[in-house]
């Protein structure tokens, strides 16, 4: 630009000058100055427009250059944008490849499972298979022996008759033995009937002696009561007076209790009478604990010897020739005989001696809940430190009774011995039936239901159910506080039924249950009772068919 400038001014210079002498010479000869000028004027025209293509070229020049920068800047642009779009695709290919890896791998997984399953059912059949083959041999050798016995008995008769005292001798013993083993084998066959039988008298005496002796004592108690009041009225005057006073209203009372109670129908009498009954009774028993010096004379260990409950353990029995795997579960006992919890089922006798443990330390921690059951009774469930569920108590008819039986399991459970005479508690296996077994149901037409109901406080409580596509209801869960928190329980209940966390058990009634679990082995759910064990199978197929396609609906009836 400086140097176009220069040019510029220096033309202009000279045109002045050229002027100048343009004037000067036009002035000498007028002709040839008009045409100097004309010529000038040309020149100076042509520089001009040289110039002006000059400046042009140069802003064409320029405007190139820009534009070619721009066009090279869009195109790193697309450059850097289709790596980045590269990239992205290679991670993708790289996820999906992973993703198929774990696809394999679970797959793998299942079958390996599935195969552990059948190699299992050929080994249990196999064990099956070779006791019967020895109760056959064993059956067949007892024929043996006594094809022998009778061989022998045919040559003692073809002895001599020196020998016929000790042949009689012999063949007196032979007869009392069979006579015996005979007898043996019907008591043996009489004896599982009888046994029930006679535990059912056994704990309906006991329970009839301890309310005697309950009621005994009370009636002691209330006589030695009477007596210390009447020498405390000795003492003192005013107080005997106010005693004697009470004495008089409390056996006006309580005749009048009596004349009541013997004109109600003990048919015809409701369950509140029952209730207000037991409350009398059960506060009378606790104010005279409290009130020790009032209405007893005896020390702590009598008083906690008569209210001392039991831990019962239990060893399931079947009725058949050969047993699977041990079972045991134990139950609490009040004084009475009252059971007042039931455990679950456990593998070895030391398991439930452990679970005692766990169960008392949960007892005394207050590790209780309360809930409706769906018949309109109250129930409590013990649960663990993680909320997970331990056992159910018994039902009750109000809410007043359940948290009195809470009471009473909190004050037997710490002072309870445990019972080391395990009992045996016999059941029948029910018969496997080819025809128990139904098909699975066509399609993924089933659905998870997500619904609420009111608690025992009032409160509002959801819960869930997976119902196959004929309507049958193939699980239930436990309560929740909060709609979200059912939703995300059954995200749970499909990773671990998807995952094949499953256990069959044989019930305490002589039925079968599945129980789903979580990663840690502890107890999400129970399913329905079923009758034999193909049927349970069958029930846990159709959860594991029907959980992961089935959509999510909410009753709205439930949900207003």
């Amino acid at each position: 630009m400086d140097a176009i400038k220069e040019f510029f001014n220096k033309c202009i210079t000279e045109a002045k000058g050229l002027v100048n002498d343009g004037i000067a010479y036009a002035k000498a000869y007028p002709f040839h100055a008009a045409l100097l000028a004309g010529l000038a004027a040309f020149i100076l025209i042509i520089l001009i427009v040289i110039i002006s293509l000059s400046v042009k070229r140069k802003k064409a020049k320029k405007r190139l250059a820009a534009k070619e920068a721009a066009e090279k800047a869009e195109a790193e642009a697309l450059q850097a944008k289709q790596a980045e779009e590269e990239k992205a695709k290679a991670e993708a290919a790289k996820k999906e490849e992973e993703r198929k890896a774990v696809e394999a791998k679970l797959e793998a997984q299942r079958i390996a499972a599935e195969k552990e399953a059948e190699e299992k059912a050929l080994a249990e059949k196999a064990q099956k298979e070779a006791e019967e083959k020895a109760l056959a041999e064993k059956a067949q050798k007892e024929a043996e022996e006594k094809a022998l016995a009778e061989k022998a008995q045919k040559e003692a008769e073809e002895k001599a008759l020196a020998e016929k005292a000790q042949k009689e001798a012999e063949e007196k013993a032979l007869a009392e033995k069979a006579q015996k083993e005979a007898e043996e084998k019907a008591l043996a066959e009489k004896a599982q009937k009888e046994a029930e039988e006679k535990a059912l008298a056994e704990k309906a005496q006991k329970e009839a002696e301890e309310k005697a002796l309950a009621e005994k004592a009370q009636k002691e108690a209330e006589e030695k009561a009477l007596a210390e009041k009447a020498q405390k009225e000795a003492e003192e005057k005013a107080l005997a007076e106010k005693a004697q006073k009470e004495a008089e209203e409390k056996a006006l009372a309580e005749k009048a209790q009596k004349e009541a109670e013997e004109q109600t129908d003990k048919e015809t009498a409701t369950a509140v009478a029952e209730e207000t009954v037991e409350t009398n009774l059960y506060d009378e028993l606790k104010d005279a604990e409290e009130e020790d010096d009032i209405w007893y004379d005896e020390n702590e260990t009598d008083k906690a010897a008569r209210y001392k409950g039991k831990w019962q353990i239990y060893r399931v029995v079947t009725d058949e020739a050969y047993t699977s795997d041990d079972m045991y579960y134990f139950e609490l006992h009040a004084s009475n005989g009252e059971r007042l919890l039931s455990s679950e089922e456990y593998t070895s006798y030391n398991g439930a001696l452990r679970g005692i443990e766990t169960h008392k330390t949960n007892i005394l921690k207050g590790n209780f809940k309360i809930t409706l059951s769906k018949k309109g009774d109250y129930v409590f469930k013990l649960l663990s430190g993680k909320n997970m569920l331990l056992c159910m108590g018994e039902n009750y008819p109000t809410k007043a009774r359940c948290e009195r039986a809470i009471e009473s399991t909190k004050r037997f459970a710490e002072s309870a011995v445990i019972d080391e005479n395990v009992q045996d508690h016999v059941i029948k296996i029910p018969h496997e039936d080819e025809t128990d077994v139904q098909p699975l149901p066509e399609g993924y037409n089933g659905k998870w239901i997500v619904g609420s109901k009111i608690g025992p406080n009032g409160e509002k409580l959801f819960f869930f159910e997976l119902f196959a596509n004929n309507g049958e209801k193939l699980l239930a869960s436990e309560d929740y506080t909060t709609y979200i928190g059912a939703v995300n329980g059954i995200q749970t209940h499909k990773t671990n039924i998807q995952k094949g966390n499953f256990r069959i058990s044989l019930t305490k009634r002589g039925d079968y249950i599945y129980k789903l679990l979580n990663g840690n082995g502890q107890l999400l759910c129970l399913g329905e009772h079923y009758r034999t064990k193909r049927l349970c199978v069958n029930a846990v197929e159709s959860v594991k068919r029907f959980a992961l396609n089935s959509p999510l609906l909410t009753d709205s009836e439930h949900l207003k």
